[in-house]
């Protein structure tokens, strides 16, 4: 298992829809052969997160979970992913 965590934000920084918590650091904990995390905004509080082996079952995931919370997908680096519209594949954000 793989834990990474995600640095707190300064109080008052970012908005609601951050994935980062302004209370506390945030540890995803992927369990062996996962890459990719399907991570709620940190607003809502609690464990908040779904782990995923296949690029598919994160964006499936996403998909469905994007239509009524606020998330994001990462991978085990920490980096962000965004859904590439036309291929619907992963591919790093750039912002």
């Amino acid at each position: 298992m793989k834990t990474l965590t995600i640095d707190r934000k300064g109080s008052g920084a970012g908005n609601i829809h951050d994935i980062a918590s302004d209370i506390d650091d945030r540890n995803i904990e992927f369990r062996a052969g996962s890459k990719y995390a399907v991570v709620l905004a940190a607003y809502y509080g609690g464990k908040g997160y779904t782990t995923h082996r296949t690029e598919e079952a994160a964006v499936e995931t996403y998909n469905r979970v994007s239509k009524e919370w606020s998330c994001r997908i990462i991978n085990r680096d920490g980096d962000e992913l965004i859904i590439e519209p036309t291929s619907q594949r992963l591919v790093h954000a750039d912002y």
